[in-house]
């Protein structure tokens, strides 16, 4: 199987901590995937193809809890840079809306089950195939990891939320992947993935003992793109040369420090002439919850004077909303707004229990703007 060997893949066969990532294959602005969309056993999904040859390698992605009233979308970003890189490198990248949403595990195994099982009909039999989940989703292909092997070669599990129950359960964990689990957690997630790795239990063959990368970051799935890519690319050499490829863990510790500092790039915001703001643009938005993610840095925000917990005015589409300049997303009460840096050095945007992007109006592209403004009680809106 054909593959590129990034920078970060070989500082983690050197056995040293994992290296930013060039992200060669993401800066490139052409060619771009193609995306195909469709519908299996009630779960929309989508496929995005690489753009030059495929090399025969998969990577599907598990997402996490969304509320029953969430509408079905196979939320793919191909442009993100981890799954840009994975795709310029000739893999095809995947996901599934699962059939519902809600608490959701056997029904979404299976559903992964068939959108493997499409690609496989559709494109041809995967020599490889990487399955990649956060939270619910990383409960979700830890399961899978632990049938037994075959159409799966490698389980990435992203703060996995290993003791959610569903409602009259199928399936459960018995502690014993068979093929190779990684799990890549932040700091005050890691209690669960050292749990199941210390488990009093023998793990003789075919058993495969699982690992874990440390993200020391706090927030649940907080982990930026430089991370996820170190770690699916420590996946691929595992899969292809053996345990050995995997980073050491600290002395007398489970797991290795992966943790990789935000490098985002230079500054897109046009400062306001007052000197207390700027204008900046969307760079994604949440489908399923409304979060919007903006292209201003924390850096930006220090440059007008707003610093953290105090109050800007944001701007968009002829509207002005009071937001908190806060850490996450629990600094406001429900109905409010808060922004705040995001693990890759830009900025979410959210309003708490409310969609963000369908307040304001908001799509990709579109140009926003931040002023200062003096700190004040809560409570506008």
């Amino acid at each position: 199987m054909k593959r590129r060997t990034s920078l970060a893949l070989c500082a983690a066969l050197a056995g040293s901590a994992l290296a930013p990532t060039p992200w060669a294959a993401a800066a490139d602005p052409a060619p771009q995937a193609q995306v195909s969309t469709g519908v299996l056993n009630g779960a929309e999904f989508a496929v995005a193809l690489p753009p030059g040859s495929w090399n025969h390698g998969v990577i599907m992605l598990a997402h996490g809890y969304r509320p029953q009233a969430a509408p079905l979308v196979a939320d793919l970003h191909p442009e993100r840079p981890s799954l840009k890189a994975f795709l310029g490198d000739g893999w095809i990248v995947a996901t599934t809306s699962y059939r519902r949403n809600g608490i959701i595990v056997a029904d979404a195994m299976a559903d992964l089950d068939a959108l493997r099982a499409y690609i496989a009909a559709t494109y041809g039999e995967p020599a490889r195939v990487i399955l990649s989940g956060d939270s619910m989703g990383g409960l979700i292909v830890a399961l899978m990891a632990e049938r037994e092997a075959g159409p799966y070669q490698g389980a990435v599990a992203f703060d996995p939320t290993l003791y959610l129950s569903e409602p009259n359960a199928t399936v459960g964990l018995s502690l014993l992947p068979r093929i190779p689990l990684l799990f890549v957690t932040t700091e005050k997630e890691a209690k669960q993935a050292i749990g199941y790795m210390t488990a009093l239990v023998a793990r003789p063959a075919p058993a495969v003992p699982p690992a874990l990368f440390l993200i020391s970051r706090q927030g649940h799935t907080n982990i930026n793109q430089p991370e996820r890519f170190g770690a699916l690319r420590a996946m691929d050499a595992w899969i292809e040369r053996g345990p050995g490829t995997l980073p050491s863990p600290g002395e007398n510790q489970h797991y290795f420090d992966a943790t990789v500092k935000p490098e985002p790039g230079p500054s897109t915001a046009v400062m306001h002439a007052d000197g207390r703001g700027f204008d900046t643009r969307v760079a994604e938005v949440d489908a399923i919850h409304g979060t919007v993610l903006l292209e201003a840095q924390a850096a930006d925000f220090n440059a007008v004077g707003i610093t953290a917990m105090t109050y800007f005015r944001l701007g968009a589409s002829g509207k002005t909303y009071r937001t908190l300049y806060g850490n996450n997303y629990s600094d406001v009460q429900s109905g409010l707004w808060v922004a705040f840096p995001d693990a890759d050095g830009r900025t979410a945007m959210a309003r708490s229990f409310e969609n963000a992007a369908a307040t304001a109006g908001l799509r990709v592209g579109d140009t926003v703007s931040v002023q200062m403004q003096e700190p004040g009680p809560a409570g506008s809106r």
